[in-house]
């Protein structure tokens, strides 16, 4: 190897442990400074080695008007030196701070990530290489601590991540190959190959959280314990290979988890005999998945969510991000915003409407109820929800179709006294989202049949009638019958 072999051997070993194939097409977040010089000049030297296509590309963030066009210009020409092609792409930070009320750190760190995602793909390249160092992790590490993170955060920065951006549909591999090089070496490579690195003064400005930490928190630790910077460094190591084993354990929890009886959701009994802890991290996984960040969700939201989980169920909590946590009696999921309950079986709420005996009416979407007079059955059960054998005589006592009202009361078959209709579907685990849409079979003398659920007491077949009601709810969200019975036997509380 030329000049700086010491760095090439780690940069070398650095692109192993991020899992960068040979003959990739690399785009390197290039700013100019001495860490992404030292880099771009290290990738170009390994350049036949590795056999990579590399691209450097440079974002323009305008915070600092008139230097920022003098870095761009000077970021150019180290590119040129290494012998790399060079993109600038401008961005508008302070615009967008302003306008989405949030930091400068932030909106540059997601306008940059933007940036160089779609220069990732608009060059068909297999990830984004940054020019992260040990000083870096070490900062990071420090920061998350102070922040009273978990495993998590400090397990640091990793070789090798997938960044998700929020709000957006964007995703960015991002490799970094330096996390075992310090910033000096970084410094003293760039001498050795004569590249003139930009210095940038907002580094130096303790306006910034994570300056601060570099310039007058990192630098006291290491006087009060020599070789500190290291040992947080060796911290998000031993962080990583211990989550490593969590998230095993959490991965397999979620593939006994998945496919359960609602699409879209997760098992509820596979996830509740596990210890709170595995249960808490399982949460915060799903919650990650649907979302596609964690970002805002708290320790005190996962302690609710593992407590609403083992509580009743069609119960809901409100999360960051506009995510609703919803728990069923068979199992749980996340809805986001005002998107639809595509779970939901029932049909859009329903206007007071005559109920056609015998004959069919219809609901709205596809939904419809049929009714007829037939012969009484041999099975007064028919194993589906969505069926129900009533008495003869309902057609004679003006049946209606409604939803739920305030103070609806109803003797459900099979039970003594009557009950509240709300604690009825408390009790039967329908869904609180779910109640304002269930189809009721109202008449003259009261409740006659709560679709999907409960037939009334007093509605039900006698020894004497030989020809029977038989009402049945039909429409796109009443599927096949195992579904239906899986279904039915959890809103009749079986």
């Amino acid at each position: 190897m030329s000049s700086g072999s010491t760095f090439l051997e780690q940069l070398d070993a650095g692109l192993t442990r991020a899992s960068v194939p040979h003959g990739a097409v690399l785009v390197v977040a290039f700013s100019g400074g001495p860490d992404s010089s030292a880099l771009l000049g290290g990738l170009s030297e390994l350049r036949d080695h590795w056999n990579f296509t590399l691209w450097a590309v440079h974002v323009n963030h305008n915070i600092r008007p008139g230097e920022s066009e003098l870095d761009q210009r000077a970021a150019q020409q180290i590119a040129e030196q290494c012998g790399v092609e060079f993109t600038a792409v401008a961005v508008e930070v302070p615009t967008v701070a302003n306008e989405k009320n949030i930091s400068i750190e932030s909106a540059a760190r997601q306008l940059r990530y933007e940036a160089l995602s779609h220069s990732a793909d608009k060059h068909l390249a297999y990830g984004v290489v940054m020019a992260h160092t040990r000083d870096d992790q070490a900062e990071t590490v420090l920061m998350h601590a102070g922040r009273g993170s978990g495993l998590k955060g400090i397990a640091g920065i990793r070789p090798r991540s997938v960044l998700k951006i929020p709000g957006s549909d964007i995703e960015m591999t991002a490799l970094r190959p330096m996390l075992g090089i310090s910033k000096a070496e970084c410094e003293t490579y760039c001498e050795q190959i004569g590249v003139q690195f930009v210095v940038d003064e907002s580094n130096s400005s303790r306006e910034y959280t994570r300056n601060r930490i570099r310039l007058d928190v990192l630098p006291e630790l290491i006087k009060a314990i020599p070789g500190s910077s290291d040992a947080l460094a060796r911290l998000a190591e031993n962080a990583a290979d211990d989550l490593s084993i969590v998230d095993w354990a959490v991965e397999r929890l979620l593939e006994q988890a998945r496919g359960g009886p609602v699409p879209g959701r997760y098992s509820r009994a596979s996830v509740l005999s596990h210890p709170p802890a595995l249960i808490a991290r399982v949460l915060m996984r799903t919650y990650e998945d649907h979302v596609g960040h964690a970002n805002d969700l708290e320790r005190s939201h996962v302690a609710s969510m593992v407590e609403l989980l083992a509580g009743r169920s069609g119960t809901s909590l409100d999360l960051p991000n506009g995510v609703t946590f919803i728990v069923d009696r068979d199992s749980f999921g996340f809805r986001s915003g005002s998107a639809p309950d595509n779970d939901c079986p029932y049909p859009d709420p329903l206007k007071l409407t005559e109920l056609k005996i015998p004959g069919t009416t219809g609901l709205g979407d596809g939904f419809s109820m049929t009714t007829a007079i037939v012969e009484r059955p041999l099975n007064l059960d028919p194993e589906n929800p969505w069926v129900t054998f009533a008495s003869p005589t309902i057609a004679r006592l003006l049946p209606r179709l409604r939803n739920r009202k305030n103070g609806d009361r109803f003797q459900p078959l099979g039970m003594e006294p009557q009950v509240k209709l709300q604690d009825f579907f408390v009790g039967a685990g329908v869904p609180e989202r779910w109640r304002d849409r269930v189809p009721i079979v109202e008449s003259s003398r009261g409740i006659v049949w709560v679709a999907g659920s409960r037939l009334a007491e007093w509605a039900k077949v006698q020894p004497a009638h030989k020809r029977v009601t038989r009402l049945e709810l039909t429409g796109p969200a009443t599927p096949g019958p195992g579904i239906s019975r899986s279904l039915g036997n959890r809103l009749r509380g079986d």
